[in-house]
């Protein structure tokens, strides 16, 4: 009966908690790009050039800088994708030491799984956006 009870109660708690975690991880990811640009806008202005250095950047044509631009972000993206991955192995190895129910441990599998596709597709994307900026 306890085992009957306690398999309940991690149905009950585990699969609303993985539910909530891979929806914070699409929320997070969504919001990537948001959360760059205003970064992107704090680093620019912590790093003007004083006013009596000239500015080096006007060297570097539009196009350059927006290949450039692209390919940090798609680095960014890479990164993110990394951690994604090792947040929900991370998850999974903490319900198998749990001992949790095996379609918990299924559905940590899936979000490894996607996780790991994620990660795959920013790396192209990251190597696509590197091929395009240095041509």
């Amino acid at each position: 009966m306890k085992l009957v009870t306690r398999t309940t109660r991690t149905l009950r708690f585990g699969l609303p908690a993985l539910a909530a975690l891979a929806f914070s991880f699409a929320l997070a990811l969504g919001n990537i790009s948001t959360a760059r640009a205003q970064d992107a806008a704090s680093v620019d202005t912590a790093s003007a050039p004083a006013p009596d250095q000239p500015d080096q950047s006007a060297a570097i044509s539009p196009e350059e800088k927006a290949k450039a631009d692209a390919a940090k972000q798609a680095h960014d993206a890479a990164d993110a994708a990394e951690e994604e991955l090792d947040s929900a192995t991370q998850t999974r190895d903490q319900l198998e030491s749990d001992g949790a129910a095996q379609d918990q441990i299924d559905a940590a599998n899936a979000a490894i799984a996607q996780a790991r596709a994620n990660k795959d597709a920013a790396d192209a994307a990251a190597q696509s956006a590197d091929e395009a900026a240095n041509q």
